[in-house]
């Protein structure tokens, strides 16, 4: 099933500045072409054993992509894992989810909103320009599906949402997939817990009037072999960060996602774990990176 919506967004590679506040501004970044402008918005969230955290951005700002980790680390717990990571339909925020699994571990969710500017468009005018497409999975164990941008549209970021109910079911993939989709799986965990994954796409015009053509970078990086796998992929020179996500591969019960999320440096992150059954793995960071020609 798919369902469009107006969206928005861009990207962006030289960083301007860093802070530490809630909801504030921490990075902006330029692309080559110095018409785009992205930058990250942060918040965190109260500790608990099911998080949630809407990160807000103001201004001309357009939300595009975003993501979060849980700091389960911090306190060597047994881990929280994400659930959702997507966009408010106004594009004014980002939204994370996180819970626990069968034992109990509070935690805090940090999140990160990415949001665009283009030189010469208010927010409203560049909102005319972007789309958001929704694709949802079947009611099952692993539910998976795959969102694309419609023809004439660049991809800009990826975003997704499990929704289950009893014990629960959990991120595992939410990436980019050939340049123009979004893939996205879940998985129950130990136990039969069903959900159903939704996977959002979010494009812009690729010609975007009184601006240029707006294309797209996709590039990626594996971790090593471990029970809590970390990876960090990049964007090419003179591209600006604009959307990321991570792939668990696992061959036994299973790898969840903790973290996917943008770099104050411009490189997209990710992070998976094994939890309560050992089941080491890999984990593959993408990073989406866009420019105007």
């Amino acid at each position: 099933m798919t369902r469009q919506v107006p969206a928005v967004m861009a990207a962006a590679l030289c960083l301007l500045f860093v802070s530490s506040t809630s909801h504030a501004q921490q990075a902006v970044f330029t692309d080559a072409s110095g018409k785009i402008e992205t930058g990250i918005f942060y918040g965190s969230s109260a500790r608990s054993s099911h998080p949630t955290l809407t990160i807000p951005v103001s201004g001309d700002w357009v939300v595009i992509g975003g993501g979060g980790y849980t700091d389960w680390q911090s306190h060597g717990g047994y881990g929280s894992h994400l659930t959702a990571s997507f966009p408010d339909s106004n594009f004014s925020s980002w939204t994370v989810y996180s819970k626990d699994h069968m034992t109990n571990d509070p935690c805090i969710i940090y999140g990160y909103a990415l949001a665009i500017r283009v030189q010469g468009l208010t927010r409203n005018q560049l909102l005319q320009h972007v789309r958001m497409t929704q694709a949802v999975s079947a009611y099952v164990s692993y539910p998976n599906t795959i969102a694309f941008v419609d023809t004439g549209y660049t991809l800009l970021g990826c975003g997704f949402n499990d929704v289950s109910f009893g014990l629960g079911n959990m991120a595992v993939d939410s990436y980019p997939f050939n340049n123009t989709g979004c893939y996205a799986e879940g998985k129950d965990h130990d136990a039969v817990s069903p959900g159903t994954m939704s996977s959002f796409a979010i494009g812009i015009r690729t010609s975007l009037p009184g601006v240029g053509n707006v294309v797209n970078a996709i590039q990626n990086s594996l971790s090593s072999y471990s029970s809590h796998p970390q990876a960090s992929a990049s964007v090419p020179f003179g591209y600006a960060l604009s959307g990321g996500g991570a792939d668990a591969t696992y061959y036994g019960i299973g790898q969840l996602l903790w973290k996917n999320m943008p770099m104050v440096n411009g490189t997209w992150s990710a992070g998976s774990k094994d939890h309560l059954v050992l089941d080491p793995g890999y984990v593959r960071a993408y990073a989406i990176g866009v420019t105007v020609q």
